[in-house]
C-alpha cells in the first residue's frame, strides 16, 4: 500500500515536472507553425522561456489573483494523464472538474484585464475582446459536461479519463473512442478562438509588467499544456501506460508518444487559427452531435 503511494505520488511529481518544463516550448513552436504559415521567418527553440526569464529578472509586485490562477492550473496539472494512470488525483482528470480549473485561472486574469489597461483605447478594446468570451464559453461548458456524460454512458463505471482507461482494457468500447475523438475535435475548436492563442494572451496581460508579466506568460503556457492533454487523452487514451506497463513501455510513452502527441496538436491548432476555413463554432456543434449518435448507437448495439 505504502509502495503504491509512492509511485503514485512519484508519477505525480515528475508528471509536473515535465509539464513545466515542456510547456514554454509548445508555445514556441505554436510561434514557429504561425510564423510558416505567415511566410515569416520562426522563433528558435527556447525563445519563450528566455522571455520569461528575462520578465522576472524585473522587480514588481505579483497581485493575489495572479498567484490564485498559477495554483489554479498546477492543481489541473496533477490530474491530467501525461503518460500514465498512476496519479494521485485521478478524479480531476473528469473532462468538466478539469476544464473548471483551468478556465478558473484565466478568469483571474480576465477580472484584472480591464483594470490593469494602460489606456483607455486599450481598456475598450479588452472589454469587446472578453465580451465575446461569453460565446466561447456557451459551447466550452456544455462540450466538457457532454463528454463526460458519454464516458458514463458508453462505459458505465468510467466517469473520469483514468476509470475509462482501466474498464476499456476489460471492455472494449470503440464507439465510445469513436465519439470522444469528435468530442475532443469540438473542445479542440472552440478552445483554438482564444484560449489556446499565445497572442490573444499577451493583448490581455498588456498592462502588466516585469514579474507578474513573466507569472502571466507562463500560467498561459502551463494552461494551454493542460487544454492540450486533456484533448490528446481523448483522441489517443492508447497512449498512457495502466497499472501493468513496464518501465521500458513507460518510458517509451514518457519520452517520445507524450511530447509527439503535444506537438501534433500544436501544429494543428496552430495551421487551423491561420487558415480559419469554417467557423468554428458551427463545426463543434455538428461534431459533437456526431459524438452523441456515435455512442448512442454503440450502446443500443450491445
Amino acid at each position: 500500500m505504502i509502495a503504491a503511494f509512492l509511485l503514485a505520488l512519484l508519477i505525480t511529481v515528475a508528471q509536473m515536472v515535465t509539464i513545466a518544463l515542456l510547456a514554454p516550448f509548445l508555445t514556441d513552436l505554436e510561434c514557429l507553425t504561425g510564423n510558416l504559415l505567415a511566410g515569416r521567418s520562426g522563433v528558435l527553440p527556447g525563445w519563450r522561456w528566455r522571455q520569461i526569464r528575462a520578465g522576472w529578472r524585473k522587480r514588481g509586485a505579483i497581485p493575489a489573483l495572479s498567484r490564485l490562477s498559477l495554483c489554479s492550473v498546477l492543481l489541473a496539472m496533477t490530474g491530467i494523464p501525461l503518460a500514465s494512470t498512476r496519479l494521485l488525483f485521478g478524479f480531476l482528470s473528469e473532462p468538466l472538474a478539469c476544464g473548471v480549473l483551468l478556465i478558473l485561472a484565466s478568469g483571474c486574469l480576465w477580472a484584472q484585464t480591464v483594470n490593469a489597461a494602460p489606456t483607455p483605447v486599450i481598456a475598450l478594446r479588452l472589454r469587446a475582446a472578453l465580451g465575446r468570451l461569453g460565446h466561447d464559453l456557451m459551447f466550452l461548458v456544455p462540450l466538457l459536461a457532454l463528454t463526460g456524460t458519454l464516458i458514463t454512458v458508453g462505459l458505465p463505471g468510467a466517469g473520469t479519463l483514468l476509470g475509462l482507461l482501466q474498464q476499456r482494457l476489460l471492455q472494449p468500447a470503440p464507439a465510445l473512442m469513436g465519439g470522444l475523438v469528435f468530442m475532443a475535435a469540438a473542445i479542440l475548436l472552440v478552445l483554438n478562438r482564444r484560449f489556446l492563442s499565445q497572442s490573444w494572451n499577451e493583448d490581455l496581460i498588456a498592462g502588466t509588467q516585469g514579474r507578474h508579466r513573466s507569472l502571466m506568460r507562463y500560467r498561459h503556457d502551463l494552461s494551454v499544456c493542460c487544454w492540450y492533454l486533456l484533448v490528446a487523452d481523448l483522441v489517443w487514451p492508447d497512449s498512457l501506460a495502466t497499472s501493468n506497463a513496464t518501465i521500458g513501455h513507460l518510458a517509451l510513452l514518457w519520452c517520445v508518444a507524450a511530447p509527439l502527441k503535444l506537438a501534433l496538436l500544436v501544429c494543428l491548432a496552430a495551421a487551423w487559427r491561420a487558415i480559419r476555413p469554417l467557423p468554428s463554432g458551427r463545426l463543434a456543434l455538428v461534431l459533437s452531435g456526431a459524438a452523441i449518435l456515435l455512442v448512442l448507437a454503440g450502446r443500443l448495439g450491445t
